[in-house]
C-alpha cells in the first residue's frame, strides 16, 4: 500500500477518478493511456479487488475505489501540509515570533529559556513586549502575541495553560565585602529595615502584602516601582532591603553581586509562572518549535537546573 501511495499510481488515480476516463487522464497528464491502465491494474491485482467499474463510457470508482481515493486525497493534503512545515523547519529561514509577558518572567526565566533558540535560528524575528501583568492574557487572546508568560493565578479564562512551575520570594540586599552571603532571612528582619517593594500593578505586591500581614505588619516602604532594574539600583546604592521572583534552585548570589536570600519563613505564598496560549487558534511552525524550547526551560527548573540569577 505505501509503494502505490508514494508512486505515479497516486496521481493516475485522482485524474481518472476526477475526469472518468484513462484517456483524458494520460492526456492530462502527458503520458500514454496504455501505462495508466497498467498501474491500475496492477494495483487491483495487488489489493485482491477491481477499482473502478470499466464502462462503454469511461470509468466509475467502485466502492473499494471510493475508500482507496479518499485515502489517497487526505493522504496527498497532509503530505503538502508536512512539505510546507519542512521547508519551514529547515534552518527556519523565515517567520516571527511574538511573546508577550511581565516583568518578572522577563527578567527570572525568559532570557536563559529563550537562548537557544535566537542561537539555533538566528534569521527568525522575535518580538518580545513587557506589559503590566493583567493585559498578558488579553493580548494571548487578542492575538497579538504567539503565547505569553504570567504569574496571574489560575484559572485563567480564554487560554490554555502548557506548563506551570513555582517560583520564590526573595530578598534582594547589598553584599557586605568580604563576607559571605546568609542562607536567608527573617520577614521581621527584612521589613525592620528601609524596604523597596514592586508596586500594586504587579502580582508580587500581592504576595509581599500577604507575607507581611502573617507577621502583622503592613509594608510601608521606601519606595515602590514596577520597575525591576529600578529596584536593584536603588538595592545596590544603599537605599534598602527589595524584593525579587526566582526559580527555587537559583543562586543566592546574582550576575550583579547583590544578595538574592530566600527567606526563612515557612507557608510563605507561591508564586507560580504559567506559559498560556490561545487554544483556539492554529500556530506556526516557527511558533510551536519556540514554544517547546520555552516548555524545555520548564522543565529544567522543575528538575532543579537553573541559571546565575539576574
Amino acid at each position: 500500500m505505501s509503494r502505490l501511495l508514494f508512486s505515479r499510481f497516486a496521481h493516475y488515480l485522482d485524474s481518472v477518478a476526477r475526469l472518468g476516463s484513462i484517456r483524458k487522464a494520460a492526456e492530462e497528464l502527458n503520458i500514454s493511456a496504455s501505462a495508466i491502465d497498467k498501474q491500475l491494474i496492477r494495483a487491483e491485482e495487488e489489493l485482491g479487488v477491481a477499482l473502478f467499474e470499466r464502462l462503454p463510457r469511461g470509468m466509475r470508482l467502485t466502492s473499494a475505489g471510493e475508500m482507496l481515493i479518499h485515502g489517497v486525497r487526505g493522504w496527498q493534503k497532509d503530505f503538502g501540509r508536512i512539505r510546507f512545515e519542512i521547508e519551514e523547519l529547515k534552518g527556519l529561514r523565515r517567520g516571527e515570533v511574538k511573546i508577550v509577558l511581565s516583568q518578572e518572567a522577563a527578567v527570572g526565566f525568559l532570557p536563559a529559556a529563550l537562548a537557544p533558540f535566537l542561537r539555533e535560528h538566528p534569521r527568525i524575528r522575535h518580538q518580545v513586549t513587557v506589559v503590566d501583568p493583567d493585559r498578558v492574557r488579553q493580548q494571548v487572546i487578542d492575538g497579538t502575541a504567539d503565547f505569553g508568560l504570567t504569574f496571574s493565578p489560575q484559572p485563567m479564562p480564554g487560554v490554555a495553560v502548557t506548563c506551570s512551575t513555582a517560583f520564590c520570594l526573595r530578598a534582594l540586599l547589598p553584599a557586605l565585602p568580604g563576607t559571605a552571603p546568609p542562607d536567608g532571612i527573617a520577614l521581621e528582619s527584612f521589613f525592620a529595615c528601609p524596604t523597596l517593594i514592586p508596586d500594586a500593578s504587579t502580582h508580587v505586591r500581592d504576595a509581599v502584602d500577604i507575607a507581611a500581614a502573617r507577621i502583622g505588619r503592613r509594608p510601608q516602604p521606601v519606595a515602590s516601582t514596577n520597575s525591576l532594574d529600578l529596584m536593584r539600583a536603588l538595592v545596590r546604592e544603599g537605599c534598602g532591603y527589595g524584593l525579587v521572583v526566582l526559580p527555587p534552585a537559583a543562586p543566592v548570589v546574582g550576575a550583579d553581586g547583590l544578595w538574592q536570600l530566600p527567606f526563612a519563613d515557612r507557608g510563605l505564598p507561591p508564586l507560580t509562572l504559567s506559559l498560556i496560549v490561545d487554544p483556539h487558534r492554529s500556530p506556526s511552525m516557527t511558533s510551536i518549535l519556540a514554544r517547546k524550547t520555552l516548555e524545555a526551560g520548564f522543565a529544567r527548573l522543575e528538575t532543579g537546573m537553573t541559571p546565575a540569577g539576574p
